[in-house]
């Protein structure tokens, strides 16, 4: 396909970006028309619904939108979670998180997730662990 970017566009950063130069991103270059440098999450409220937003994550695809969505929806406090894919050209993965009550945030119920996945990881980690050094220990082939 000639119109595809390079393969390794879609899982690597051209320029690591500096959160300090993002920061420093000035008004001037805005309007110079110079483009930020790219963030790896960025997270847009909804204007309608003070409870539910849309995170892009740059760089990702299905595998980290199902993931997460999955997660969220384990949640008794989200209402809704979803991902999408703007363009299969395009490696942003969106994903949309709605939560019963303005008071636990849509950043809330996504931090969430994250830590409940991450103790999910643990315990397949540990378990892959122990199951290796028990398989060395019977198939031992130097004792």
């Amino acid at each position: 396909m000639t119109n595809a970017p390079d393969r390794f566009l879609t899982w690597r950063w051209e320029e690591e970006p500096d959160d300090s130069l993002i920061d420093d991103f000035s008004a001037a270059q805005i309007q110079a028309g110079v483009p930020p440098p790219p963030r790896r999450v960025v997270y847009t409220k909804d204007s309608k619904r003070p409870n539910a937003g849309t995170f892009v994550f740059g760089k990702e695809d299905h595998t980290l939108g199902n993931l997460l969505r999955v997660q969220l929806l384990s949640d008794a406090k989200v209402r809704y979670a979803g991902y999408r894919m703007p363009h299969p050209l395009i490696f942003d993965c969106h994903v949309r998180i709605e939560t019963l009550d303005a008071k636990f945030t849509p950043t809330q119920a996504l931090r969430t997730a994250i830590d409940n996945l991450q103790l999910e990881i643990d315990v397949l980690n540990r378990g892959f662990d122990a199951a290796l050094a028990e398989y060395e220990r019977s198939h031992d082939t130097f004792a």
